[in-house]
């Protein structure tokens, strides 16, 4: 063999080894996200006075970094290197809280953040888990969240429940994960939606 094709030959596996290299360091990025469907009967009752308020939700501190996390027991987490949430992990549900309660009417105006007036009520919501479980036989998404309806004038708690939801995933790649985690959202924001508009209901109600 020549220098001249010894050179070539390292010219191109250098080459080779920096596409292998830059595909197996690239990240995938996910969202989570759904259309929410609102009912008639709730769009036609239109949205209470008052303004509610949804800060950022705190996350558990294992799921406060950028990977996708997966758990393979109760006592063992692992992380999806190359699988990462698209935006900060304290706004990964909340957003999607705050797209929701827009869509479903509930009330006139929902701010992210304090602002000159002060909210009459706020939602404020912790995320214990958000992930993969995965068990010999299947996958499962798994999402444990906490949620408080607040009205501000006093400080009182309205409403007030734990979800601990959960559903099985047919395939491997971490979309299906994902889509079932918004799909566990979503239903979870239906049930809120419901409760904090029947709290909202009987207070009109009460003499």
């Amino acid at each position: 063999m020549t220098i001249r094709s010894a050179t070539i030959l390292g010219v191109l596996a250098t080459l080779l080894a920096g596409c292998f290299s830059a595909q197996s360091n690239e990240y995938r990025f996910y969202v989570l996200d759904y259309v929410p469907e609102t009912s008639k009967e709730r769009l036609a009752k239109g949205p209470w006075q008052g303004t509610i308020l949804v800060r950022n939700f705190p996350m558990g501190e294992a799921y406060q970094r950028p990977e996708l996390v997966y758990r393979t027991s109760a006592h063992e987490i692992r992380y999806h290197r190359r699988d990462r949430w698209a935006v900060r992990t304290d706004h990964v549900v909340s957003d999607m809280v705050r797209k929701h309660l827009l869509a479903s009417k509930l009330f006139g105006r929902v701010q992210n953040q304090y602002e000159e007036d002060q909210p009459d009520y706020e939602l404020r919501g912790r995320v214990v888990s958000l992930e993969e479980y995965v068990t010999e036989t299947a996958r499962y998404a798994h999402l444990d969240m906490h949620l408080d309806f607040i009205r501000m004038s006093d400080n009182k708690t309205l409403w007030s429940q734990d979800f601990d939801v959960r559903r099985e995933i047919l395939g491997r790649t971490p979309v299906l994960t994902v889509r079932a985690l918004s799909s566990l959202l979503e239903a979870t924001m239906d049930r809120a939606i419901g409760a904090i508009d029947s709290t909202m209901s009987a207070m009109e109600r009460a003499p």
